[in-house]
């Protein structure tokens, strides 16, 4: 029995451990054991495909496999065998990477993992079953430039472009910096390095992971996982974050140039390693829905990690905006809308809008409040919040007191746009997390939360007057 086998067959025996009722309604996550980034997500004979990070014997990180599953809308997933696994075929672990799809071909390039190197390795498959192209690895520490190692040299993205196959790969170099290594193929099995995509000048961190590049609209973005980022006012934070520059590139000479500074992709705790799919005429884009830094896994838990749900990404201007795929509209039920005035000092509670697994849509016009608090999963002891100052035209996003059983970040605040006293928010809620956007995505705050599943309230308080309209879709 090799390692694809052994863990499939351990997945078999203990998955029907967990109740559903344990796991999110509408956000992916493993049937067992521990998930980290999304790998391969790709359009292929109709249906989506998501691997990902995965470890099926424990609830934290182990040796490396790619789960794998497939699915129409995103919320009903089918678990498919895993489609790599450590040693299987070339020895080392099998770290993050990306899919193209070229007729009924599913190819995909990950990290081969070994204690003292990690190289880029090929695996083509039908869509349940992959093969190695070669019994060693494609792009090789040989092949890398003066200055780098092989040591943090990982996470490739891939794309096909005038019969040629490109790479991208996140190296350190000996300043122990994040850079983007690009490489070419006229088959998948011989690579050769062609230069720097783009480096990072210390402003953003140490280490970059998980790059994806690609074309949004008329310009080019790159995305990057930053490692060890410092804050600075409220446009970065300290720690893993996710940031993207908007750009040009420039194919004779294989450069990005960007048009902008790094921008933050998402304010909340919980959001690391997008991976980007063009289909069906849009850019989607999932994220892993957790934190490197804030183990908050309960204990007792037999599953740790979950995904985004995925969104759509456009570009306004040189600000990517972010909103639910609508893929997510297929499983509404039990719609309620209402409209109301928050009165100075007044708490408001309508049962109607109470739930723990919704989309609410607000629409939010001030008259005279300077502050505006919205609670959600709560009780009278437990909530989330998102407190709006409307005077300062900021947004502080708190889920301090939502049942957390560990010292983390519990509350951060970002700057918003309020034109007219107008403003809007999209919140998805599920069991275990918390994603919102806010003005039609231009910023999103996406966060893990643990609170006690009949905690479902949903209150408002406000300190002056305040019309709102509120429309909630529950999930199924």
């Amino acid at each position: 029995m090799n390692n694809k086998e052994r863990a499939d067959e351990y997945f078999r025996e203990n998955k029907s451990k967990i109740k559903d009722i344990d796991r999110p309604v509408y956000h992916f996550t493993p049937d067992i054991g521990w998930m980290n980034d999304p790998n391969g997500f790709s359009y292929f004979d109709g249906e989506y495909h998501l691997f990902y990070q995965y470890n099926p014997y424990d609830i934290k990180w182990g040796p490396m496999h790619w789960g794998h599953a497939k699915s129409k809308d995103f919320v009903d997933w089918e678990r498919l065998p895993v489609a790599l696994a450590p040693d299987d075929e070339i020895k080392g672990q099998c770290f993050s990477g990306t899919a193209i799809v070229e007729g009924d071909k599913h190819t995909l390039i990950y990290t081969l993992h070994n204690d003292d190197k990690e190289e880029q390795a090929v695996a083509i498959g039908d869509g349940t079953e992959y093969k190695c192209i070669s019994n060693e690895a494609a792009i090789k520490t040989e092949d890398l430039p003066e200055g780098f190692s092989g040591v943090d040299f990982r996470d490739p993205k891939i794309w096909k472009e005038d019969d040629i196959y490109y790479c991208i790969v996140s190296a350190k170099n000996d300043e122990g910096l994040g850079t983007i290594l690009l490489f070419e193929s006229k088959d998948l099995l011989e690579w050769k390095y062609v230069g720097i995509l783009f480096e990072n000048d210390g402003k953003y961190g140490k280490m970059w992971e998980c790059p994806d590049f690609f074309m949004l609209g008329k310009k080019y973005v790159l995305v990057i996982s930053v490692m060890e980022m410092k804050a600075k006012k409220r446009k970065y934070f300290n720690g893993h974050q996710v940031i993207y520059f908007v750009g040009d590139y420039d194919k004779k000479s294989h450069k990005f140039i960007p048009d902008t500074k790094g921008k933050t992709l998402d304010f909340g705790f919980d959001y690391y390693a997008p991976q980007s799919l063009y289909a069906d005429g849009r850019t989607l884009s999932v994220a892993w829905l957790h934190d490197w830094g804030n183990d908050l896994t309960p204990e007792g838990a037999k599953w740790c990690g979950q995904m985004t749900y995925p969104r759509e990404i456009i570009l306004n201007g040189k600000n990517i905006y972010q909103m639910p795929a609508k893929e997510l509209e297929s499983d509404y039920k039990n719609r309620y809308s209402t409209s109301f005035t928050l009165n100075k000092n007044e708490k408001y509670v309508d049962e109607d809008l109470n739930s723990r697994v919704a989309r609410f849509d607000f629409d939010i016009t001030n008259v005279d409040a300077n502050k505006l608090t919205i609670f959600f999963a709560a009780d009278d002891d437990y909530n989330s919040f998102i407190k709006i100052n409307m005077k300062k035209r900021t947004a502080k996003f708190s889920r301090r007191f939502s049942y957390l059983s560990k010292d983390a970040m519990d509350e951060r605040k970002i700057d918003i746009d309020i034109c007219d006293g107008k403003l809007s928010l999209c919140v998805l809620i599920d069991r275990y997390s918390i994603e919102i956007f806010i003005n039609n995505g231009k910023q999103v705050l996406t966060s893990r939360i643990y609170t006690p599943l009949d905690a479902n309230e949903i209150r408002f308080l406000a300190d002056g007057k305040v019309d709102i309209n509120v429309c909630k879709n529950e999930i199924e």
